[in-house]
Protein backbone atom coordinates (compact mmCIF):
# COMPACT_ATOMS: atom_id res chain seq x y z
CA UNK A 1 0.00 0.00 0.00
CA UNK A 2 1.30 3.10 -0.76
CA UNK A 3 -0.03 6.95 -0.35
CA UNK A 4 0.58 10.07 -2.13
CA UNK A 5 -0.16 13.40 -1.35
CA UNK A 6 -2.96 15.55 -3.91
CA UNK A 7 -1.27 18.36 -5.58
CA UNK A 8 -2.86 21.33 -6.93
CA UNK A 9 -2.06 23.25 -9.96
CA UNK A 10 -1.53 26.68 -11.02
CA UNK A 11 -4.93 26.24 -13.05
CA UNK A 12 -6.46 24.96 -10.25
CA UNK A 13 -6.61 21.31 -11.38
CA UNK A 14 -5.84 18.27 -9.36
CA UNK A 15 -2.61 16.70 -9.54
CA UNK A 16 -1.79 13.12 -8.48
CA UNK A 17 1.47 11.03 -9.01
CA UNK A 18 1.10 7.46 -10.26
CA UNK A 19 3.39 4.38 -8.88
CA UNK A 20 6.71 4.48 -11.32
CA UNK A 21 6.56 0.69 -10.47
CA UNK A 22 2.97 0.42 -12.07
CA UNK A 23 3.27 2.74 -15.20
CA UNK A 24 6.46 0.27 -16.13
CA UNK A 25 4.84 -2.87 -15.01
CA UNK A 26 1.48 -1.96 -17.84
CA UNK A 27 3.81 -0.83 -20.20
CA UNK A 28 2.56 2.95 -19.97
CA UNK A 29 4.63 6.29 -20.93
CA UNK A 30 3.10 10.11 -21.25
CA UNK A 31 -0.09 10.01 -23.21
CA UNK A 32 -1.00 6.60 -22.69
CA UNK A 33 -4.77 6.82 -21.91
CA UNK A 34 -5.71 5.29 -18.46
CA UNK A 35 -9.52 4.94 -17.18
CA UNK A 36 -10.92 6.27 -13.98
CA UNK A 37 -13.94 5.10 -12.31
CA UNK A 38 -15.70 5.37 -8.68
CA UNK A 39 -16.47 2.33 -7.03
CA UNK A 40 -17.73 1.20 -4.04
CA UNK A 41 -17.36 3.60 -0.73
CA UNK A 42 -16.00 6.31 -2.87
CA UNK A 43 -12.74 4.15 -4.28
CA UNK A 44 -11.47 5.60 -7.48
CA UNK A 45 -10.52 2.58 -9.82
CA UNK A 46 -7.34 2.86 -12.24
CA UNK A 47 -7.59 0.47 -15.30
CA UNK A 48 -6.41 0.44 -18.64
CA UNK A 49 -8.11 1.36 -21.51
CA UNK A 50 -7.42 -1.42 -23.55
CA UNK A 51 -8.88 -3.01 -25.82
CA UNK A 52 -8.32 -6.79 -24.39
CA UNK A 53 -10.73 -8.66 -22.71
CA UNK A 54 -8.19 -10.30 -20.60
CA UNK A 55 -5.33 -9.24 -18.55
CA UNK A 56 -2.66 -8.96 -21.19
CA UNK A 57 -2.70 -12.16 -22.50
CA UNK A 58 -1.34 -13.93 -19.36
CA UNK A 59 0.46 -17.28 -19.14
CA UNK A 60 1.22 -19.73 -16.94
CA UNK A 61 4.39 -22.28 -17.19
CA UNK A 62 3.92 -25.90 -15.44
CA UNK A 63 6.63 -27.82 -14.70
CA UNK A 64 5.86 -30.20 -11.76
CA UNK A 65 4.34 -33.42 -13.45
CA UNK A 66 2.61 -33.71 -9.66
CA UNK A 67 -1.48 -33.13 -9.68
CA UNK A 68 -1.26 -31.28 -13.69
CA UNK A 69 -4.97 -31.61 -13.70
CA UNK A 70 -5.06 -29.90 -10.29
CA UNK A 71 -2.44 -27.42 -11.32
CA UNK A 72 -4.09 -26.88 -14.93
CA UNK A 73 -7.21 -26.39 -12.94
CA UNK A 74 -5.98 -23.91 -10.51
CA UNK A 75 -4.49 -21.23 -13.66
CA UNK A 76 -7.27 -21.55 -15.39
CA UNK A 77 -9.54 -20.20 -11.92
CA UNK A 78 -7.04 -17.60 -11.88
CA UNK A 79 -8.10 -16.15 -14.96
CA UNK A 80 -4.61 -17.39 -17.16
CA UNK A 81 -5.06 -17.09 -20.68
CA UNK A 82 -2.29 -19.70 -21.93
CA UNK A 83 -0.94 -22.75 -20.07
CA UNK A 84 2.13 -24.12 -21.25
CA UNK A 85 3.05 -27.77 -19.91
CA UNK A 86 6.54 -28.15 -20.17
CA UNK A 87 8.20 -31.23 -18.12
CA UNK A 88 11.69 -31.06 -19.40
CA UNK A 89 11.28 -34.00 -20.96
CA UNK A 90 9.29 -36.08 -23.48
CA UNK A 91 5.72 -36.34 -22.27
CA UNK A 92 4.36 -39.94 -21.79
CA UNK A 93 0.52 -41.04 -22.91
CA UNK A 94 -0.46 -40.83 -19.51
CA UNK A 95 0.71 -37.28 -19.39
CA UNK A 96 -0.95 -36.40 -22.24
CA UNK A 97 -4.14 -38.13 -20.85
CA UNK A 98 -4.31 -36.14 -18.12
CA UNK A 99 -4.02 -33.15 -19.45
CA UNK A 100 -6.98 -33.67 -21.63
CA UNK A 101 -9.04 -34.80 -19.38
CA UNK A 102 -8.52 -31.51 -17.08
CA UNK A 103 -9.49 -29.66 -20.00
CA UNK A 104 -12.43 -31.91 -20.66
CA UNK A 105 -13.50 -30.58 -17.14
CA UNK A 106 -13.39 -26.98 -18.14
CA UNK A 107 -15.20 -24.86 -20.85
CA UNK A 108 -12.95 -22.95 -23.07
CA UNK A 109 -10.22 -24.83 -22.95
CA UNK A 110 -8.49 -26.32 -26.13
CA UNK A 111 -4.97 -27.58 -27.05
CA UNK A 112 -3.42 -25.26 -29.30
CA UNK A 113 0.30 -26.60 -29.81
CA UNK A 114 1.38 -30.33 -29.12
CA UNK A 115 5.50 -31.25 -29.14
CA UNK A 116 7.27 -33.63 -27.90
CA UNK A 117 8.33 -32.05 -24.67
CA UNK A 118 5.25 -29.89 -24.26
CA UNK A 119 1.84 -29.00 -25.05
CA UNK A 120 0.36 -25.92 -24.61
CA UNK A 121 -3.52 -25.13 -23.85
CA UNK A 122 -5.45 -22.54 -24.53
CA UNK A 123 -8.91 -20.38 -23.41
CA UNK A 124 -10.59 -19.53 -26.49
CA UNK A 125 -13.86 -18.00 -24.61
CA UNK A 126 -14.04 -14.47 -24.25
CA UNK A 127 -14.77 -13.72 -20.40
CA UNK A 128 -17.70 -11.84 -20.91
CA UNK A 129 -19.26 -14.09 -23.38
CA UNK A 130 -21.51 -15.15 -20.69
CA UNK A 131 -22.63 -12.89 -18.67
CA UNK A 132 -22.07 -14.12 -14.69
CA UNK A 133 -26.22 -14.28 -13.72
CA UNK A 134 -26.65 -16.10 -17.18
CA UNK A 135 -24.10 -19.06 -15.68
CA UNK A 136 -25.60 -19.05 -12.67
CA UNK A 137 -29.33 -19.64 -13.64
CA UNK A 138 -27.90 -22.32 -15.89
CA UNK A 139 -25.90 -24.01 -13.47
CA UNK A 140 -29.09 -23.90 -11.10
CA UNK A 141 -31.26 -25.31 -13.71
CA UNK A 142 -29.07 -28.38 -14.23
CA UNK A 143 -28.81 -28.59 -10.46
CA UNK A 144 -32.66 -28.19 -9.87
CA UNK A 145 -33.06 -30.59 -12.40
CA UNK A 146 -30.67 -33.17 -10.95
CA UNK A 147 -32.52 -33.28 -7.73
CA UNK A 148 -35.94 -33.35 -9.40
CA UNK A 149 -35.07 -36.38 -11.17
CA UNK A 150 -32.71 -37.98 -7.99
CA UNK A 151 -36.35 -37.92 -6.14
CA UNK A 152 -37.88 -39.24 -9.04
CA UNK A 153 -35.29 -42.39 -9.54
CA UNK A 154 -35.63 -42.56 -5.59
CA UNK A 155 -39.31 -42.65 -5.34
CA UNK A 156 -39.80 -45.41 -8.46
CA UNK A 157 -35.93 -46.85 -7.63
CA UNK A 158 -35.14 -46.41 -11.10
CA UNK A 159 -31.58 -47.13 -11.32
CA UNK A 160 -30.98 -45.72 -15.12
CA UNK A 161 -32.54 -42.84 -14.59
CA UNK A 162 -30.29 -42.42 -11.26
CA UNK A 163 -26.81 -43.25 -13.51
CA UNK A 164 -28.22 -40.19 -15.63
CA UNK A 165 -28.39 -38.06 -12.73
CA UNK A 166 -24.97 -38.82 -11.62
CA UNK A 167 -23.96 -37.97 -15.05
CA UNK A 168 -24.78 -34.54 -15.45
CA UNK A 169 -22.94 -33.37 -11.98
CA UNK A 170 -19.56 -32.51 -13.98
CA UNK A 171 -21.80 -30.32 -16.03
CA UNK A 172 -22.71 -28.37 -13.46
CA UNK A 173 -19.02 -28.19 -11.82
CA UNK A 174 -17.66 -26.77 -15.50
CA UNK A 175 -20.36 -24.15 -15.02
CA UNK A 176 -19.09 -23.46 -11.33
CA UNK A 177 -15.36 -23.54 -12.80
CA UNK A 178 -15.91 -20.59 -15.06
CA UNK A 179 -18.33 -18.55 -12.62
CA UNK A 180 -15.07 -18.71 -10.17
CA UNK A 181 -13.16 -17.72 -13.17
CA UNK A 182 -15.34 -15.11 -14.08
CA UNK A 183 -15.61 -13.71 -10.92
CA UNK A 184 -11.64 -13.37 -10.46
CA UNK A 185 -11.59 -11.66 -13.37
CA UNK A 186 -14.22 -9.05 -12.49
CA UNK A 187 -12.67 -8.34 -9.32
CA UNK A 188 -9.49 -7.47 -10.47
CA UNK A 189 -10.41 -5.61 -13.59
CA UNK A 190 -13.48 -2.97 -13.32
CA UNK A 191 -13.92 -3.28 -16.88
CA UNK A 192 -14.24 -6.89 -17.42
CA UNK A 193 -17.02 -6.45 -14.33
CA UNK A 194 -19.22 -4.15 -15.72
CA UNK A 195 -19.38 -6.31 -19.05
CA UNK A 196 -19.84 -8.71 -16.79
CA UNK A 197 -23.03 -7.02 -15.37
CA UNK A 198 -21.80 -7.42 -11.57
CA UNK A 199 -19.95 -4.93 -9.25
CA UNK A 200 -16.64 -6.13 -7.57
CA UNK A 201 -18.69 -5.97 -4.03
CA UNK A 202 -21.10 -8.12 -5.33
CA UNK A 203 -18.81 -11.22 -6.65
CA UNK A 204 -18.50 -12.66 -2.96
CA UNK A 205 -21.88 -13.25 -2.78
CA UNK A 206 -22.60 -14.97 -6.11
CA UNK A 207 -19.33 -17.18 -5.40
CA UNK A 208 -20.92 -18.50 -2.56
CA UNK A 209 -24.25 -18.83 -4.20
CA UNK A 210 -22.50 -20.53 -7.62
CA UNK A 211 -21.02 -23.14 -4.46
CA UNK A 212 -24.24 -23.38 -2.73
CA UNK A 213 -25.97 -24.18 -6.54
CA UNK A 214 -22.62 -26.90 -7.01
CA UNK A 215 -23.18 -28.49 -3.36
CA UNK A 216 -27.07 -28.95 -4.11
CA UNK A 217 -25.73 -30.85 -7.21
CA UNK A 218 -23.47 -32.85 -5.33
CA UNK A 219 -25.88 -33.82 -3.06
CA UNK A 220 -28.63 -34.74 -5.35
CA UNK A 221 -26.15 -37.25 -7.08
CA UNK A 222 -25.29 -38.50 -3.79
CA UNK A 223 -29.17 -39.48 -3.63
CA UNK A 224 -29.03 -40.96 -6.97
CA UNK A 225 -26.01 -43.08 -5.95
CA UNK A 226 -27.96 -44.22 -2.94
CA UNK A 227 -30.71 -45.79 -5.36
CA UNK A 228 -28.76 -48.51 -6.90
CA UNK A 229 -27.56 -49.47 -2.66
CA UNK A 230 -31.25 -49.71 -1.90
CA UNK A 231 -32.45 -51.75 -4.94
CA UNK A 232 -34.10 -54.88 -3.78
CA UNK A 233 -34.63 -53.38 -0.32
CA UNK A 234 -38.36 -53.51 1.10
CA UNK A 235 -38.71 -49.72 2.11
CA UNK A 236 -42.09 -49.23 3.62
CA UNK A 237 -44.40 -46.27 2.05
CA UNK A 238 -44.66 -44.31 5.36
CA UNK A 239 -41.09 -43.76 4.79
CA UNK A 240 -41.23 -42.81 1.49
CA UNK A 241 -43.45 -40.67 1.84
CA UNK A 242 -41.48 -39.20 4.60
CA UNK A 243 -38.44 -38.92 1.86
CA UNK A 244 -40.81 -37.20 -0.28
CA UNK A 245 -42.19 -34.73 2.12
CA UNK A 246 -38.75 -33.90 2.64
CA UNK A 247 -37.03 -34.01 -0.70
CA UNK A 248 -40.41 -31.66 -1.95
CA UNK A 249 -39.79 -28.85 1.33
CA UNK A 250 -36.27 -28.91 -0.21
CA UNK A 251 -36.76 -28.26 -3.83
CA UNK A 252 -39.32 -25.58 -3.21
CA UNK A 253 -36.74 -23.66 -0.88
CA UNK A 254 -33.90 -23.90 -2.99
CA UNK A 255 -36.31 -22.93 -6.02
CA UNK A 256 -37.78 -19.90 -4.43
CA UNK A 257 -34.25 -19.13 -2.83
CA UNK A 258 -32.99 -18.85 -6.48
CA UNK A 259 -35.85 -16.69 -7.86
CA UNK A 260 -35.03 -14.36 -4.59
CA UNK A 261 -31.53 -14.34 -5.87
CA UNK A 262 -31.86 -13.56 -9.55
CA UNK A 263 -35.02 -10.95 -9.19
CA UNK A 264 -33.52 -9.56 -5.90
CA UNK A 265 -36.58 -10.50 -3.83
CA UNK A 266 -35.59 -9.38 -0.29
CA UNK A 267 -39.36 -10.31 0.65
CA UNK A 268 -39.23 -13.66 -0.56
CA UNK A 269 -35.46 -14.44 0.59
CA UNK A 270 -37.25 -13.63 4.33
CA UNK A 271 -39.81 -16.12 3.48
CA UNK A 272 -37.88 -19.04 2.58
CA UNK A 273 -36.07 -18.03 5.74
CA UNK A 274 -38.94 -19.09 7.81
CA UNK A 275 -38.82 -22.43 6.03
CA UNK A 276 -36.06 -23.82 8.19
CA UNK A 277 -38.06 -25.07 10.58
CA UNK A 278 -39.94 -26.76 8.49
CA UNK A 279 -36.92 -27.84 6.96
CA UNK A 280 -35.88 -29.64 10.36
CA UNK A 281 -39.39 -30.94 10.98
CA UNK A 282 -39.19 -33.08 8.25
CA UNK A 283 -35.90 -34.48 8.77
CA UNK A 284 -36.97 -35.85 12.10
CA UNK A 285 -40.09 -37.20 10.45
CA UNK A 286 -37.82 -39.56 8.63
CA UNK A 287 -35.52 -40.46 11.45
CA UNK A 288 -38.19 -40.92 13.82
CA UNK A 289 -39.60 -43.94 11.91
CA UNK A 290 -36.27 -45.13 11.05
CA UNK A 291 -35.74 -45.96 14.75
CA UNK A 292 -37.41 -49.49 14.78
CA UNK A 293 -35.68 -50.70 11.23
CA UNK A 294 -33.13 -52.91 9.93
CA UNK A 295 -29.10 -51.28 10.72
CA UNK A 296 -28.53 -51.50 7.43
CA UNK A 297 -31.47 -50.19 5.73
CA UNK A 298 -31.60 -47.27 8.47
CA UNK A 299 -28.14 -46.36 7.54
CA UNK A 300 -29.05 -45.89 4.21
CA UNK A 301 -32.25 -44.00 4.45
CA UNK A 302 -30.47 -41.73 7.01
CA UNK A 303 -28.11 -40.78 4.30
CA UNK A 304 -30.64 -40.06 1.75
CA UNK A 305 -32.58 -38.06 4.13
CA UNK A 306 -29.55 -36.08 5.28
CA UNK A 307 -28.34 -35.47 1.68
CA UNK A 308 -31.91 -33.93 0.91
CA UNK A 309 -32.04 -32.13 4.20
CA UNK A 310 -28.51 -30.16 3.19
CA UNK A 311 -29.70 -29.47 -0.22
CA UNK A 312 -32.27 -27.58 1.35
CA UNK A 313 -30.07 -26.21 3.73
CA UNK A 314 -28.19 -24.72 0.94
CA UNK A 315 -31.60 -23.00 -0.31
CA UNK A 316 -31.71 -21.22 2.73
CA UNK A 317 -27.79 -20.31 2.34
CA UNK A 318 -28.71 -18.89 -0.78
CA UNK A 319 -32.06 -16.80 0.27
CA UNK A 320 -29.20 -15.34 3.37
CA UNK A 321 -27.21 -13.83 0.32
CA UNK A 322 -30.30 -11.87 -1.48
CA UNK A 323 -30.00 -8.73 1.53
CA UNK A 324 -26.32 -8.66 1.10
CA UNK A 325 -25.96 -9.28 -2.61
CA UNK A 326 -28.40 -6.09 -3.39
CA UNK A 327 -27.21 -3.66 -0.78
Amino acid sequence: MEYRRLQRSKGGSFLLSLPKDWVKKNGLDAGSIIRLSEGEGGALLISLEAGGESEKGSTAVIRDPEGIERQIRAQYLLGVDSIVIDLGRRMTPSIRNEVKEAIRKLIGLEIVEEEANSMTVQCLLQPTSMPVRSTLRRAYSLAANMHREAEEALMKGDVELAEAVSKRDEEVDRLYFLLVRQLRLAIRNQSIAEKLGVRPAECLDLRMAAKYVETIADYSEAVANSVRKLSGEETEGEIMEALLSLSRTAYKIHEEASQALFKGDIKLADQVLLKNQELTEKLLAVSELLLAKQPRLSAIIDSVSMYLYQIGAHGIDIAELVGGENA
